[in-house]
């Protein structure tokens, strides 16, 4: 009797540990991948870009919100990223900005997120200004360029590129600064190559520009 109740004991045993063994390996997989030194210094980083991000001089004299990136397609990053907040706060084509910088557009809003479309998709298509010059601002060949500008057009190198006012976007959103400058259609139009110094892969926190600049 004693013998039988042992086995049965010893059963019992073997018994909960096959069936508790994945969620405790779960639970100890789970630890480790929260305290282990990479995961921390991850952690610390954010932190450390969350409290740069709070300490952001708005130079726009508009209404704003500050929210975060919740997905990136790393096979797609360079054309929309999703971030917190769409119908619920009543966006609808605003201007999503990175340390002042227009990063691209709300092309989409869910009732709790909105897909942005970046200045660096292939589908972006946005007037901008350069000095008194009006051009066509896209997406080629993985650089920003400007078109649409005459040869005669009085441009340098380092001058600064804004929104031109024309179409949804309002006037006057720094967009970055001439890089280069060389003619096309037979010497008669400048392409204006743009330097954009904002790198969607380490962008976490953006703003959103809520009035009429």
């Amino acid at each position: 009797m004693i013998k039988v109740l042992k086995n049965n004991y010893l059963f019992l045993v073997l018994f909960l540990l096959i069936i508790l063994k994945e969620p405790f390996y779960s639970l100890i997989h789970i630890k480790n991948q929260v305290y282990t030194p990479t995961r921390c210094h991850i952690l610390e980083s954010d932190y450390n870009k969350l409290l740069e991000f709070s300490e952001i001089n708005l130079i726009y004299e508009s209404d704003y919100i500050n929210t975060y990136v919740i997905y990136k397609d790393i096979y797609n990053y360079t054309n929309e990223i999703t971030i917190r907040g769409g119908k619920d706060l009543n966006l609808n084509n605003n201007p999503v900005i990175y340390d002042n910088t227009l990063l691209g557009v709300i092309d989409k809003a869910s009732e709790s997120s909105s897909i942005v479309k970046l200045l660096t998709s292939k589908d972006s298509k946005i007037s901008v200004k350069i000095n008194d010059e009006v051009g066509l601002l896209e997406y080629k060949d993985n650089n920003l360029i400007v078109s649409n500008i005459s040869n005669y057009s009085n441009i340098k190198i380092g001058d600064d590129i804004y929104t031109s006012g024309l179409g949804n976007l309002k006037e006057n959103i720094y967009i970055g600064t001439v890089e280069d400058i060389h003619l096309a259609n037979k010497e008669i139009e400048k392409y204006i190559k743009v330097k954009y110094d904002l790198n969607i892969k380490d962008i976490n926190y953006v703003t959103i520009l809520k009035e009429n600049l």
